[in-house]
């Protein structure tokens, strides 16, 4: 770890309940960082709203003039964690059913800036499964349970994710922008992706969208295996399982409208 970063580290660990103000004095004094390096990084976290500072009263004295609390960059922080957290536990028993029915790996994904990251996953009991970890990110011009969250966002967004190369990952990765771009107007239209030796060789993945309180598409919901597990004889049947899971987690998550997509 970079000693910029300790320092970093160090300096937001003081901040607590018992003690949430602290002056540049006291930082220095606790942290035993230099203050001019002190000064320099409150400067960059007050800037980028980590932190914020507050003056003192003029019956108080102060080197500096300000105190410091920690800012509202962590409370956006700390409602995206505990958002993502409440929908991983909203979705769980419903993964865990499909899991059951088809003995597959059942994937939850979540949009983070321009890539997915999954971010819970129950796994098959197949002697031969897919191998994918929690946490693992992937861009969301490829596997269908990125796709899917791609699918969803506004044309702006879209257009500016596609705007850089695209990394060929498998044989049945995206080669050009035009196919994704095919891909995500059938996910939109048919209410699912299917892929195929997109992100790892021989594996296939269906995903449907998750739909929040706003009717945004932040997460997607998806089943994934080798081939031979998945057959294409049976889509329409993982189809509907999923679309059944994603309404009732839409739902429970404060979707309000009704599933855009039911019988295929």
């Amino acid at each position: 770890m970079s000693k910029t970063l300790e320092k970093a580290i160090q300096l937001f660990d003081l901040f607590t309940n018992e003690k949430p103000i602290w002056t540049m004095d006291e930082i220095s004094e606790y942290t035993k960082i230099p203050k001019p390096t002190v000064y320099r990084l409150l400067k960059i976290f007050v800037e980028n709203g980590f932190l914020q500072k507050m003056p003192f009263d003029k019956s108080e004295q102060n080197s500096e003039g300000y105190r410091f609390s920690l800012g509202l960059k962590f409370l956006e922080l700390g409602n995206i964690v505990s958002a993502n957290l409440d929908v991983r536990n909203i979705a769980l028993p419903h993964m865990k059913s499909l899991q059951l029915v088809f003995n597959e790996a059942v994937q939850l994904a979540f949009k983070d800036g321009h890539e997915g990251i999954y971010v819970e996953k129950v796994e098959s009991t197949r002697p031969v499964r897919l191998y994918t970890r929690t946490g693992r990110r992937a861009p969301l011009y490829a596997g269908a349970c990125m796709r899917t969250i791609l699918a969803f966002q506004s044309k702006e967004e879209i257009d500016q994710i596609l705007s850089e190369p695209l990394t060929n990952y498998a044989s049945g990765t995206p080669k050009t922008k035009e196919e994704v771009y095919r891909l995500l107007e059938c996910c939109r239209k048919e209410g699912y992706s299917y892929s195929v030796s997109e992100l790892e060789e021989g594996t296939v993945s269906i995903a449907v969208p998750v739909f929040n309180h706003e009717g945004k598409v932040l997460y997607s919901l998806s089943i994934a295996g080798i081939i031979t597990s998945i057959p294409e004889k049976d889509r329409k049947y993982f189809v509907q399982e999923l679309w059944n899971a994603a309404a009732i987690i839409s739902s429970l998550i404060g979707y309000k409208q009704p599933y855009p997509y039911g019988v295929l």
